[in-house]
């Protein structure tokens, strides 16, 4: 079975990796122009450094994952031919932009959108 995986960030690494592991044919789109997503455009040197990340991406190349950046699917990569050419499709895009939750207590001091923290 052939998986398209959309998405490089913390969730579409695992998927890939787990999905690879049961045979799968896997290939991982990511629409920036390097693989990791939040791991390398969120998270700061000093709390995790990329070459860390970029050694376990090398690691899922040697194993057999195909990686494609600069692919924004929807955009630049038309969706249907995705769909088309594999047998599954895997979403595991990361959250650009916040959401804010009208639920009590939002407003309370403290309280704010965990992307400002990395």
């Amino acid at each position: 079975m052939t998986v398209a995986v959309v998405g490089s960030g913390p969730a579409g690494l695992a998927a890939a990796d787990q999905l690879n592991q049961m045979g799968h044919k896997v290939t991982v789109y990511e629409r920036a122009d390097r693989i990791g997503g939040l791991l390398m455009y969120g998270i700061p040197n000093m709390k995790l450094e990329k070459d860390t990340v970029q050694r376990r991406v090398n690691l899922l190349k040697e194993e057999g994952i195909e990686f494609v950046t600069n692919a924004d699917i929807g955009k630049n990569v038309d969706v249907n031919e995705v769909k088309a050419n594999y047998d599954a499709m895997c979403l595991t895009m990361g959250a650009t932009k916040p959401r804010d939750l009208p639920i009590p207590g939002r407003e309370l001091k403290g309280v704010h959108f965990a992307m400002v923290r990395l």
